[in-house]
């Protein structure tokens, strides 16, 4: 896995303020914009080309809370990996069979207004697993990244993964049953 915050030349840390990482952004442009490179080669204009998506790509990475976090484990040794969750309580797991079954119904549904505030709804318990990460993120590094530590932070990470599929997943449903 490549490293976003080494690409942008950034400390490695959730705690990352959005004009601090737009600036990050915008130093490494200065070196890496295709503009720079109009009169070099051609392969020297593609290796422009590559490495500014490259930095767009670690910008939109980092800009992302879920992302954010997700990076930062895997760089720590403790990625989230793919299929089954291991890691969300039964009673979460219940909660998410409810938001489904809510954002279902609201998804075949014609009360706009309805599906506006079951998508804050979400959007809210989202923010507030970010909130958690971001407390859970400054312990692990108080408690300098023990290990014994990150079980809750994948936890939370995993929850709000899953919110943001749903919001996204109802959000991209309702977009093309408006086109």
């Amino acid at each position: 896995m490549h490293d976003p915050f080494l690409l942008l030349n950034l400390p490695r840390g959730f705690d990352l303020d959005d004009c601090v990482l737009r600036g990050a952004l915008i130093k490494a442009s200065l070196d890496w914009h295709p503009d720079r490179f109009a009169l070099a080669s051609e392969q020297e204009r593609q290796r422009a080309e590559a490495k500014m998506a490259e930095l767009n790509e670690a910008y939109a990475q980092l800009r992302d809370p879920l992302q954010r976090a997700e990076i930062l484990l895997s760089l720590a040794g403790f990625p989230l990996g793919e299929g089954s969750d291991h890691t969300s309580s039964p009673e979460f797991l219940m909660e998410m069979m409810e938001w489904k079954e809510k954002a279902a119904e609201h998804e075949k549904g014609d009360n706009p207004e309805q599906l506006h505030v079951f998508c804050q709804q979400l959007q809210q318990e989202i923010d507030q697993r970010v909130e958690k990460l971001r407390d859970g993120f400054r312990a692990w590094q108080k408690a300098d990244y023990c290990p014994g530590t990150v079980a809750p932070l994948r936890a939370l990470l995993t929850e709000a993964i899953y919110l943001q599929r749903t919001l996204d997943s109802l959000q991209e449903a309702t977009q093309h049953h408006h086109d």
